[in-house]
């Protein structure tokens, strides 16, 4: 099986994760076997876990884009409080 292959295979149990996670589903590498039964279970969890890491890299960027966000207000807010010079 050539890895092209084998990258989409995971993108597609992935995308199911995904959609399974949004449904709402509190086992998404459950729902990826359902739908495509007969898939091995290190499969499944090999593509859970690049869902998982997706899903914290999601949180990390949200969380930097508030910190962001919040230094930027403050800076702002600072330097309105100096009035313009």
């Amino acid at each position: 099986m050539s890895s092209t292959v084998r990258q989409q295979v995971f993108e597609q149990l992935i995308d199911e994760m995904s959609a399974a996670h949004a449904r709402g589903a509190t086992d998404p590498m459950t729902a990826a076997g359902e739908k495509f039964p007969g898939t091995p279970i290190p499969v499944l969890a090999e593509a859970w876990c690049e869902f998982d890491r997706r899903q914290t890299e999601t949180w990390w960027q949200q969380v930097e884009r508030t910190i962001d966000g919040e230094v930027i207000r403050r800076a702002i807010e600072t330097a309105g409080e100096g009035g313009a010079q």
